[in-house]
């Protein structure tokens, strides 16, 4: 039985080492789609913090506070798994015809993780002193070039922790790609965990996979948690200077 029970684990293992390459292949696919939605949640994120803290003088601009308050509040009171399904099935849902659909769960994750940078940018804002922008307006900035000039440096640097936290939720969140099919030039490809689904046919293939997986995001997270560190010594070291 012992050496039975040996020769199993050596075939699981020799099946791992065989698929690394799909390893490799899920492990890209998951990096992109986090990364590509990364940019979409801090361009969106940015823009909806910066329509929070601006001045409401105009009925427009009352008008697009209302709207982010509306998105921000239903985003982050939805699961992302739902919020997907709903992007891949109803507000994208043209791209079930295409050939190349991985820019619906970019697109999904990346509205997700915009109304999160956005409570996190409207904080570093408010970290701001508040006398900063009154002496851009003194040398006769406009409210946005003062924003932009002096107010978001500082406010960036001031959230980089939050930022990578919402960094690293955001990769292991992309675990629920899976869920739907996803295809690059009319072939189909898988994320970690869709990889692990796949590949796994009995349980203890299965749990080899899901293990594998595991030990991937995990290695990914500490790099992440790494490089934050070093940003963050780079700039105490910088305001010590």
């Amino acid at each position: 039985m012992i050496i039975s029970a040996t020769s199993a684990d050596q075939n699981v293992f020799e099946m791992l080492w065989k698929d690394r390459g799909l390893f490799g292949n899920a492990l890209l696919v998951t990096l992109a789609i986090a990364g590509v939605a990364l940019l979409i949640g801090l361009l969106i994120g940015l823009v909806c913090a910066s329509i929070k803290i601006a001045p409401k003088t105009n009925i427009f601009v009352k008008i697009l506070d209302k709207i982010v308050g509306f998105y921000i509040t239903v985003i982050r009171g939805t699961p992302t798994l739902l919020q997907l399904l709903i992007v891949a099935n109803v507000i994208l849902v043209v791209f079930k015809t295409m050939s190349t659909n991985i820019f619906v769960p970019m697109f999904a994750f990346g509205l997700n993780s915009g109304a999160y940078m956005a409570e996190i940018f409207r904080s570093g804002f408010n970290s701001v002193d508040k006398g900063q922008l009154e002496a851009g307006r003194s040398l006769g900035l406009s409210w946005f070039a003062t924003t932009r000039k002096i107010i978001i440096p500082q406010a960036v640097k001031n959230v980089i922790p939050t930022i990578f936290n919402e960094v690293i939720i955001l990769v292991k969140e992309t675990s629920v790609v899976s869920y739907i099919m996803m295809v690059i030039g009319g072939n189909q490809v898988w994320d970690l965990l869709g990889i692990a689904d796949k590949r796994g046919t009995s349980t203890g293939e299965y749990l080899a996979y899901i293990i594998t997986a595991a030990i991937i995001y995990l290695v990914v997270v500490l790099l992440l948690t790494l490089v934050q560190k070093i940003i963050e010594r780079r700039f105490s070291i910088s305001d010590r200077r």
